[in-house]
């Protein structure tokens, strides 16, 4: 007798804490969802088409000062061409592979090979390729998408001077790097604000 007594005060102690856990579980609010983050560059929807300053020559190779990484891919380098390459494209004359400003990213789960110069690199790139760019002096504007990043975004002010300089010590040993673009890159739903860039000429 005292074990069915016992027994039911034990099932009534349960049927107790299990209604007094869905009130505390009815009146206790969700947690509130982590807030989105900042974008590095805003949509402008008036950046269309494909225009530059016919009088600039930028043509050169821009590293990020940082890493920048979304999944398994980094970005290598951002690509801006001579005024060959900006006439070319924007007279409709364009590939699937080239854009006279253009980001190239490495996935770095690729296998690496060995290129012209023996160095290693990723055998898988990914390139993001312009939809509507305005380089105009000081300042680079650029939006692209790639399938597997999304949509990318670029707003950079340049820094002449600091490129002038780059240019003119690039042979020089034990010269400084410096940077002469900064501003927000947008990966898909990836911020990165204040992003530096370094210049290189190329091989």
């Amino acid at each position: 007798m005292r074990q069915i007594i016992a027994a039911a005060a034990m099932s009534a102690f349960l049927v107790g804490c299990s209604q007094q856990t869905a009130d505390q579980a009815a009146t206790t609010p969700p947690p509130s969802p982590a807030p989105a983050p900042v974008p590095a560059v805003a949509v402008d929807p008036a950046l269309t088409g494909f225009v530059h300053d016919k009088g600039a020559d930028l043509f050169g190779y821009y590293y990020p000062s940082r890493e920048v990484k979304v999944g398994n891919y980094k970005l290598d380098h951002l690509h801006i061409a001579g005024e060959m390459g900006f006439g070319e494209w924007e007279s409709g004359a364009r590939t699937r592979t080239f854009g006279p400003v253009m980001l190239e990213f490495v996935d770095v789960t690729s296998p690496t090979r060995t290129n012209a110069l023996g160095a290693q690199v990723y055998s898988v790139t990914l390139r993001v390729l312009p939809t509507a760019y305005l380089v105009e002096p000081g300042r680079i504007r650029f939006v692209g998408t790639e399938p597997h990043l999304g949509e990318v975004r670029l707003d950079l002010a340049l820094d002449t001077a600091a490129l002038n300089r780059a240019r003119k010590n690039a042979n020089k040993a034990n010269s400084p790097v410096e940077v002469v673009l900064k501003g927000g890159l947008q990966v898909g739903t990836n911020p990165f604000a204040d992003l530096g860039w370094n210049w290189f000429g190329g091989d």
